[in-house]
């Protein structure tokens, strides 16, 4: 309209009054108009593209390629042209997309919270994984709860739901959330079906669910659009490498304090972090009780008496090898029972493919086993030492070295494996590698230590009838002034006859 206007009236003053607009906006469709008519219609001067032109077009409306992927396919063809022409070029013959009407949805405070995952991948210790995001954002107020992960499962949702209300300081009355499986799914129009045990979970803290619909990101652009955010402004900071799991989640939750929560929001013209403040009244409160959140899961105990879980076995007590188990399974720990009773505990293992047997359970199991290679484990998990005398000992006694493991580990039960290595680098000092010389160290430094406690132990007291006969003896009294004359050696008889040479 303006380009027709223009072509009558001549002028832009006149254009932008007949039209009802500013002036500017007729220089801008002017520009344009000028700049489409320069790379669609180059007249006299030649270019790059013009035997490619076609090509283009095929490649940009009916394969939807963008300007990169164009410039290699035409660069096959013999293409030497730079880039930004190419560009130019592709911007105008590609139809433009028909904008979407929307609107600014207005959130009241503490009435909505969005939740939302993305993975990155970034380096820890020099190795590169992929981390998972926690996001809890809130509409009103912008203020973000970030949170890095190994996984998204439902234990880890829910333990970090409980970390995010209690650093709000309040529930959310209604939680948004896209298709995850871990929280629900829709089952036909305006139909949801929540997950059992996260329904269970909600209910418990008294907040509403409502999942997004499919296609629709805007309706939970709050916690969409921070994504981008973080990953340009927190993990670039560190080009996305760190130290180990403790220097990354530290470093997150020092950006959230120091950095997005107190930066000016360019929505809102405020700090997240006072516009929670307003926010704060409108949650609910806290439940006085919560459950730790876990699973449950269905195992049977091999004949290694281990149960699996996520590849990794875990140890039971030897005796109920074949018997039925169940796992609760937390965040960080795994209880293990058998017939509704706890008979194990592990630290929960996120690496792949591991055995991990308590000591407890290892010693139980040799108690009724001769397996040398169990043996060889035990005995080298005492350390250096141990292990450079069980060289010594394949050396000196080749196959019947097992014996004298199983009888040094006795040893190790006993007095323990402080003093069982202590007595193995004294025998390995002479040469003797056996366990009748670990033995005998050991006896000696026994028998030492208890004859130095009976030289060093007070002289026991009396029985009580003897003490009681002591007491009743009739002891005669005598000057004290007597005995410092015998002491002194005059030679007189002190108390005596003059006479009596004996005296």
């Amino acid at each position: 309209m303006i380009l027709d206007t223009f072509e009558k009236v001549g002028t832009i003053r006149g254009t932008a009054r007949k039209l009802g607009c500013a002036r500017v906006t007729v220089r801008k469709a002017l520009r344009w108009d000028r700049k489409k008519r320069t790379i669609t219609d180059p007249g006299t001067r030649p270019s790059k593209l013009d035997p490619y032109r076609t090509v283009i077009q095929r490649l940009v409306l009916e394969d939807h390629l963008t300007a990169v992927l164009v410039k290699d396919e035409i660069q096959k063809l013999g293409y030497t042209g730079g880039h930004s022409i190419l560009q130019e070029y592709v911007r105008v013959i590609r139809p433009h997309p028909k904008v979407r009407v929307t609107t600014v949805l207005e959130h009241p405070p503490g009435a909505e919270g969005q939740v939302d995952w993305s993975p990155y991948r970034v380096q820890l210790g020099g190795h590169e994984c992929v981390v998972h995001t926690f996001s809890l954002v809130l509409p009103y107020s912008r203020f973000m709860v970030l949170r890095i992960t190994r996984d998204e499962t439902l234990e880890t949702l829910l333990r970090l739901h409980d970390e995010a209300f209690d650093e709000l300081g309040g529930v959310v009355k209604l939680m948004t959330y896209d298709n995850m499986t871990t929280v629900g799914r829709h089952v036909g129009p305006d139909e949801i079906k929540l997950n059992e045990r996260f329904d269970a979970y909600r209910k418990q803290c008294g907040f509403e669910v409502q999942l997004i619909d499919p296609g629709r990101p805007n309706q939970h652009a709050s916690v969409e659009r921070p994504f981008h955010y973080f990953e340009n402004n927190c993990l670039l900071r560190r080009r996305s490498r760190f130290a180990d799991w403790d220097d990354l989640r530290s470093h997150v939750q020092w950006w959230c304090d120091k950095v997005a929560n107190v930066r000016v929001h360019g929505t809102t013209r405020e700090r997240p972090i006072d516009r929670l403040v307003r926010e704060r009244p409108y949650f609910l409160p806290l439940p006085t009780e919560r459950e730790e959140p876990h699973q449950d899961l269905s195992r049977k105990v091999g004949a290694d008496f281990c149960v699996a879980v996520d590849t990794n076995r875990y140890s039971v007590p030897p005796r109920h090898a074949g018997r039925p188990a169940t796992v609760r399974a937390y965040a960080d720990r795994l209880e293990l029972l058998v017939d509704g009773q706890v008979v194990a505990a592990h630290v929960r293992r996120h690496g792949k493919h591991g055995r991990y047997v308590l000591p407890e359970h290892e010693s139980q199991f040799r108690k009724h086993s001769h397996s040398r290679v169990l043996l060889e484990q035990a005995f080298v998990r005492m350390g250096p030492v141990a292990e450079e005398y069980y060289e010594g000992l394949r050396a000196q006694r080749g196959r019947g070295a097992g014996y004298h493991l199983q009888r040094i580990l006795k040893l190790a039960d006993r007095h323990g494996s402080e003093a069982i290595t202590g007595a193995m680098t004294h025998a390995a000092r002479y040469g003797n590698y056996s366990a009748e010389a670990v033995a005998r160290v050991v006896m000696g430094r026994v028998l030492r230590q208890q004859q130095d406690g009976a030289k060093t132990a007070p002289a026991p007291e009396p029985p009580e009838r003897v003490r009681a006969w002591l007491e009743g003896l009739h002891v005669e009294d005598s000057d004290l002034e007597d005995y410092d004359q015998i002491i002194a050696g005059d030679g007189e008889d002190i108390g005596g006859d003059d006479n009596d040479e004996d005296a």
